[in-house]
């Protein structure tokens, strides 16, 4: 541990966070460069998967509460007479089975960089899932008004849902470097130990508990220090169409085609049609 003497990276991290001109790529980079000076396996890993992304096999549970928004799910699409573009959906409109998963909480799990430019752009973004071309294929096979195509769905978030993500990370920053310096004040790095508890507390919203830190290696005549840590708590197939889709049933959907669209999307659901 080093000594009070001179700026470090804890003072860096939080002056550069103050800043909203800094960008949080450059601070969480110093993150992961304290998480190495510390030894903290939890600081480096928050760091990193902020600047990395959460796109990995399992991300799904290492997503922070922070990075899910809402979002409109909409359509563009045609018949014989017009071409809708933007049309927003409701939950009946989609098949019973996608429901939840399209119409839950969004999950951004893009490089904080990525975020920064999305957060520049005007309005609104757009986001796709992988599942929601078939879906698209599924309805337009229950869909029998002459011409009517849906020609893709997506998620319509808002670019002040993606501001306020990035906010809440600026925030978190912030609050590490105040739980590490209230642990370890006067000291430059904190412990590995001190560091690990402080993403507990702010990250996942793990309770305080004491620990005990020996500062007699910075040199100082501090002696033992007792500091407060953290212990971890781990924090039916048809859709009632749009209007301009509905309409008389033109043609027969065959039964082979429909238990095929229902099997693509139920397999990517883990859903059992049958059951």
């Amino acid at each position: 541990m080093t000594g009070g003497t001179g700026p470090g990276l804890l003072q860096e991290i939080e002056r550069d966070a103050l800043d909203s001109t800094a960008p949080l790529a450059d601070v969480l980079r110093k993150c992961v460069a304290l998480g190495g000076q510390s030894g903290s396996t939890a600081l480096r890993d928050w760091a990193r998967r902020e600047l990395d992304g959460y796109r990995y096999p399992g991300a799904e549970k290492d997503l922070p509460s922070y990075r899910r928004v809402d979002a409109m799910v909409m359509i563009d699409g045609a018949d014989l007479a017009k071409s809708v573009q933007r049309q927003q959906l409701s939950s009946v409109d989609v098949p019973e089975f996608a429901r939840k998963k399209i119409f839950g909480p969004v999950p951004l799990g893009h490089r904080v960089a990525e975020l920064e430019r999305l957060a520049k752009t005007a309005g609104s973004v757009e986001f796709q899932d992988g599942a929601m071309p078939e879906v698209v294929r599924y309805m337009n096979e229950l869909a029998t008004g002459p011409g009517t195509t849906i020609h893709r769905m997506y998620w319509m978030v808002s670019t002040t849902a993606v501001h306020g993500v990035l906010d809440t990370i600026r925030t978190t920053l912030v609050a590490l470097v105040a739980e590490m310096r209230a642990a370890t004040p006067n000291e430059n790095t904190p412990t590995a130990a001190v560091a690990d508890q402080a993403v507990n507390v702010v990250v996942h919203n793990a309770k305080r508990s004491t620990i005990n830190v020996n500062t007699n290696q910075s040199g100082t005549s501090i002696g033992d220090a007792t500091s407060t840590g953290a212990s971890h708590a781990p924090a039916d197939g048809r859709s009632r169409v749009l209007g301009w889709i509905r309409g008389p049933w033109g043609f027969a959907v065959g039964a082979a085609t429909i238990i095929a669209g229902i099997v693509a999307v139920a397999a990517w659901l883990n859903w059992n049609p049958f059951s």
